[in-house]
């Protein structure tokens, strides 16, 4: 079987959607962020790392080594695995495997709600989350630019189905999260299967309204 590379900004929900859609499907779940923290020796994996700790891994990562042991492991992955769903800024444009790539867009004030509700029990102001969200884009903006000459802000043409998120949760609280993930996992699935052909891209056009989907792009076939 198939598999699955999600992308996406921070906080977009990639990483909720690409573990849902694993399990729904009976798939592996790899994620990009796990590894690297893996490399790194990094213990934490709160979302209040990447505020106490973003730093030190973006001055970690300067030299490049650790993103080329990073990018070797997840392509060696792509290559002998399969039924495997990827969480990874990167894979759908490095890895010359077969796979089908999805890319969760959502818009910074969406994101910024979703940052806050993630952070649980330990809220921080909306702005800080903002600013987070903008410094780790930026960021990795500039690296895959450096490294592959792709621009994560604008470029789109790897990926067999863009889908749209942005309106699902309109308040930052953790009922309009959960409402908001119900309603968008079936977009999801839908548009994994329509991609590696096992649904109808007709049916999944006329399944959702479009304040729900917003189908970018979809190519026939997986390459």
């Amino acid at each position: 079987m198939t598999n699955i590379a999600f992308a996406g900004l921070t906080a977009a929900g990639k990483t909720t959607h690409a573990r849902r859609l694993a399990a729904d499907l009976g798939y592996r779940y790899v994620s990009a962020t796990d590894i690297l923290l893996e490399i790194l020796q990094v213990r934490d994996r709160s979302a209040h790392l990447w505020f106490t700790q973003l730093d030190a891994i973006t001055a970690a990562r300067a030299g490049g080594a650790v993103d080329d042991e990073l990018e070797a492991r997840l392509t060696g992955l792509a290559r002998s695995s399969d039924r495997t769903v990827f969480d990874s800024w990167a894979l759908a444009w490095i890895s010359p495997s077969p796979m089908v790539r999805i890319w969760i867009e959502s818009d910074l004030p969406s994101r910024t709600r979703k940052c806050l509700v993630s952070l649980g029990d330990q809220p921080r102001p909306l702005d800080e989350c903002e600013a987070l969200l903008r410094a780790k884009d930026d960021h990795n903006r500039a690296m895959f630019l450096r490294r592959h000459g792709f621009d994560l802000f604008t470029d789109r043409e790897r990926y067999h189905a863009v889908l749209c998120n942005s309106h699902l949760i309109p308040a930052a609280t953790r009922p309009e999260s959960r409402r908001g993930i119900e309603r968008f996992a079936p977009v999801v699935r839908d548009a994994a299967l329509a991609a590696t052909g096992s649904g109808s891209l007709e049916e999944l056009r006329a399944g959702y309204p479009r304040e729900v989907l917003a189908v970018r792009d979809m190519h026939a076939g997986v390459a």
